[in-house]
């Protein structure tokens, strides 16, 4: 019976059981979410361009992911969420680049919430939106973008909750560079990089909408418009998404920089699907912006942290996903994919990419949840 007690009190103050014994005193969870994620894989890479013989073809198994994630209820307004990548890579700005969020939301009333925070920045398309751990393969811009930024946010969201406008003042994205910049790490909130994003997502019957107009601080006080609007068809048995994403440095870049990506799932049960997954990028600026540097060494030639000059970008690749139905959080994935990159003097790589691996989902909270209520009492 004093076991059985112990457990119930646990659960009670780590899941997301809620009950009131009179109004003074709340029993609402600061839990309701205890997670661990982790993400294995093996990798088989080929690579070679047209102007070498040189191929390289490393491969092998790796940890890719593996990240503790907790959130919750603080009280019936204030919530609170925190994720943080374990075994990443060490951060190149700071200490705090490794931990993905860390905010608290204020929810004045059912239409209206603020948030303060580490957090995304707010910018539209559906492979941009999805967790890291579930994408499995990707583009190029994804690969170089620094998203995870401290921010203040306000959004408006209408009563069915279906579409959401929001606001967002964060870190640029070129604060990454701080280093280039002349701030040690760490310090790179001193070099007074913004953003300024706004942010809309909606959905209409069976079509998601998520699009965003953003403007990033250069390291010349100027600003990168970035435009990103996603569509997603989602049906019981289909999905595809379409994201078109145009950016520019100057008036003179409408039209070079731009990024098209899409991919497609069919669902042959809630266990198993194939995907196929495209994307073309370009940047064709030949706009030369202001240099940084660390005293007065100045670099030239700094056009786009997204993609390099004179670069286009060519992926594409098939895949599946199974879930095992006696073990739904668990995941087994394999792809191939190839990445065809040519450059402005015509020199064309390709990136055979081969991949396999294991996903899983610690649901930490559901199973203590369940444990702990299937265990039967002492007064049975």
């Amino acid at each position: 019976m004093k076991q059985k007690s112990i457990a119930l009190f646990v659960l009670f103050a780590f899941t997301a059981i809620t009950s009131k014994v009179t109004a003074q005193v709340d029993f609402t969870p600061i839990f309701t979410q205890i997670k661990l994620e982790a993400r294995a894989d093996f990798d088989y890479y080929r690579n070679s361009n047209n102007q070498s013989n040189a191929i390289e073809s490393p491969y092998g198994f790796h940890g890719r992911y593996f990240n503790f994630v907790i959130g919750g209820p603080l009280n019936e307004k204030f919530s609170y969420f925190f994720r943080q990548r374990i075994i990443a890579s060490p951060g190149n700005v700071s200490l705090f680049d490794n931990t993905d969020f860390l905010y608290v939301n204020y929810t004045p009333s059912k239409n209206w919430m603020i948030r303060l925070g580490k957090d995304a920045l707010a910018v539209g398309g559906f492979e941009y939106d999805a967790p890291p751990i579930n994408v499995l393969f990707s583009t190029y811009y994804w690969d170089n973008f620094y998203c995870f930024q401290p921010a203040v946010a306000a959004a408006y969201k209408t009563d069915d909750a279906q579409h959401m406008l929001l606001m967002q003042v964060a870190n640029s994205p070129y604060v990454h560079y701080g280093a280039n910049l002349g701030y040690g790490l760490g310090e790179e909130w001193k070099s007074g990089l913004l953003s300024f994003n706004f942010f809309y997502s909606g959905k209409v019957g069976h079509l998601k909408l998520l699009h965003s107009v953003n403007m990033f601080e250069r390291p010349d006080h100027n600003f990168m418009n970035y435009i990103a609007i996603g569509h997603e068809l989602e049906y019981e048995h289909w999905d595809i998404y379409l994201d078109l994403i145009h950016h520019a440095n100057c008036f003179k870049d409408w039209g070079n920089n731009f990024a098209v990506v899409s991919c497609a799932n069919i669902y042959f049960s809630k266990e198993f699907n194939i995907f196929v997954k495209g994307a073309y990028e370009q940047n064709k600026s030949n706009e030369a912006l202001p240099g940084f540097g660390i005293g007065n060494s100045i670099s030239s030639g700094f056009y786009d942290i997204f993609c390099e000059t004179g670069q286009s970008h060519l992926t594409y690749g098939l895949g599946m996903e199974y879930h095992p139905k006696v073990c739904p959080d668990f995941r087994l994935h394999a792809f191939v994919a190839n990445r065809r990159t040519t450059s402005i003097d015509n020199v064309v790589e390709n990136s055979l990419r081969a991949n396999i691996g294991i996903t899983w989902n610690m649901d930490i909270h559901r199973m203590l949840k369940d444990r702990l209520l299937k265990q039967p009492s002492a007064l049975e």
